[in-house]
């Protein structure tokens, strides 16, 4: 790596694409970030560029002079909401639209690298054996993932550049901006059933309570794909990476109910987003009687994402040992991070 190396972030806006941007940022001063988004923000953490991908022409226009990058993220998709289908077609028009318009002049690039995730397994479809493995055959015809790595392959064949693919689960990442996030949901779920006296109600069905399931705690995703972009042994590899820890929601559960000193509750056959539904009068004032931040209980957490992770009815395990073996052995203590991402919010007063 050296000072000629420049990195487009596409989707930098996005909780993934912001945390692999930063880290870029901060990691040794050569990758040089520069974010692409639809609608970048005023004041940018890294330098960006406006452009719409699902627009050829405007991916052109603005795009096409960026001679110079020698490394692409890949973590754009079209708006969605968590938990909902997403279009196929959209997803991969803009995929290749954006290497339309770099692949022809960047006479540099040396990597291209996605990050999809485990649905590519289909483990919202159906149970199937684990751990997952990255050779696999993909399990989710539905999902864009196997056309997207299927595009880049094609475009790579004969090619100087290399590709890689990141597959994590359930993004976990200390933020108070980015709704989509499981320890933000259940931080202002518990606030609230603590404030009516009741136990930690696990908010899905005794079979969900007792699968396995993992987490992808963002910066190290961040580090593991700066790994596969520097390391000539992922060249055209995909990765799991996720904690490493995998466990039972039953397992969890009681660490979480002690840290807001609950007692744990079994399976409700509720939900977040039906919970939650007229809870506002009651979080506006526990907002007031602890001085907390001004926040609107349906938009600060994006409940449907929790029921979507909470709907898995069987074991969602990734294997991890590719990943040891070619390089990346870093592992995260997924009770430390709930409870870490607990305080967090504690501090920056969005719970009690």
């Amino acid at each position: 790596m050296n000072s000629r190396t420049k990195t487009l972030i596409a989707g930098a806006t996005g909780q993934i694409g912001s945390s692999v941007g930063t880290h870029l940022r901060e990691a040794d001063g050569h990758w040089n970030p520069i974010g692409l988004a639809r609608r970048p923000p005023p004041q940018p953490a890294f330098p960006m560029i406006a452009a719409d991908l699902t627009d050829p022409a405007d991916s052109l226009a603005q795009l096409g002079k960026l001679e110079d990058v020698t490394h692409i993220v890949y973590a754009a998709r079209f708006n969605h909401f968590g938990g909902a289908p997403e279009s196929v077609d959209t997803n991969v028009a803009m995929l290749a639209n954006l290497m339309d318009a770099i692949e022809p002049i960047a006479r540099n690039l040396a990597h291209v690298h996605l990050v999809h995730g485990t649905k590519f397994y289909g483990h919202t479809v159906r149970e199937r054996p684990v751990p997952y493995r990255e050779e696999d055959p993909c399990g989710n015809p539905g999902s864009f993932y196997l056309p997207q790595q299927q595009l880049i392959e094609r475009r790579q064949r004969g090619k100087q550049w290399t590709w890689s693919i990141s597959r994590p689960h359930a993004f976990c990442n200390y933020r108070d901006d980015e709704p989509r996030n499981m320890i933000l949901v259940v931080a202002i779920y518990a606030t609230l059933l603590k404030e009516l006296g009741l136990p930690l109600i696990f908010p899905g069905t005794a079979r969900s309570f007792d699968a396995m399931t993992q987490f992808s705690w963002l910066p190290t995703l961040s580090r593991a794909i700066a790994w596969m972009m520097r390391a000539p042994q992922c060249a055209n590899q995909a990765y799991n990476v996720v904690n490493g820890d995998p466990m039972r929601w039953r397992d969890l559960w009681p660490t979480l109910a002690a840290y807001f000193g609950m007692e744990v509750g079994e399976p409700g056959g509720s939900d977040f987003a039906s919970f939650v539904a007229d809870k506002a009068p009651l979080w506006e004032a526990i907002i007031r009687r602890h001085g907390l931040r001004a926040t609107d209980l349906l938009t600060i957490a994006q409940w449907p994402y929790g029921d979507y992770v909470l709907s898995v009815q069987w074991d969602v395990v990734s294997d991890m040992s590719k990943a040891a073996r070619d390089g990346f052995a870093e592992r995260v203590d997924s009770r430390g991070m709930w409870t870490a991402g607990f305080d967090y919010f504690r501090e920056q007063r969005i719970i009690p």
